[in-house]
């Protein structure tokens, strides 16, 4: 089970893991505005990361008892099914990954699966801590939109 400090340092983790896969893909590849495409990515999960290194000092205000009682279960299974856990999930692919666009495929996931995640920590959180991770959300979405149109 996780605590709501845990589920920050998770983001942190994901945001992580995010920008580390671009600056790789950004080392990987030839095309002049990939390489600028990876590199924004990149310093935008930075952005993001720190950002929820922030929150984390409003961990103990994040979500009521009782909130997180209802809610843990459901982000327990969601983080180990979802991209954190095997070699099968999201996070494990992206690292291993040659193809430019078979990469393109995964971080359209990795963004999307980010996203939901993301919704879900909406639900816990007071009016202060969701504009912040709303405007993550909005970013992660543009994220996807500008994978896409690779």
């Amino acid at each position: 089970m996780y605590s709501a400090e845990e589920i920050l340092e998770i983001a942190v983790k994901i945001e992580l893991n995010g920008k580390e896969f671009y600056e790789d893909l950004e080392g990987k590849t030839e095309d002049k505005e990939l390489k600028r495409l990876f590199g924004f990515l990149a310093s935008q999960e930075d952005v993001h990361r720190l950002r929820f290194e922030d929150l984390k000092r409003y961990a103990e205000s994040f979500v009521s008892p009782q909130e997180w009682e209802e809610i843990e279960p459901y982000l327990n299974a969601m983080v180990q099914s979802t991209f954190f856990l095997g070699d099968d999930k999201t996070l494990a692919k992206v690292k291993k990954v040659e193809d430019v666009r078979e990469a393109i495929r995964l971080a359209i996931q990795f963004e999307k699966d980010t996203i939901l995640f993301y919704y879900e920590l909406l639900k816990l959180t007071n009016e202060e801590i969701k504009e912040i991770i709303e405007k993550i959300v909005q970013e992660e979405k543009k994220h996807v939109l500008m994978l896409s149109n690779v």
